[in-house]
């Protein structure tokens, strides 16, 4: 029984370890895409200023 409880024990680690991974992984992939709207946009503001 002692064996058993300390194998759901490990799963448990290595799924929430999994899901931080994901979400992490995610987050970086994000970052990427918001960091390049976020440029376009200042890129943009920054044309409609010089046309004026």
């Amino acid at each position: 029984m002692g064996l058993l409880k300390f194998r759901n024990k490990g799963q448990n680690v290595v799924e929430y370890a999994l899901v931080v991974a994901i979400i992490s992984a995610a987050a970086v992939a994000m970052s990427t895409y918001v960091y390049r709207a976020v440029q376009s946009k200042q890129k943009e503001m920054t044309e409609e200023f010089k046309a004026e």
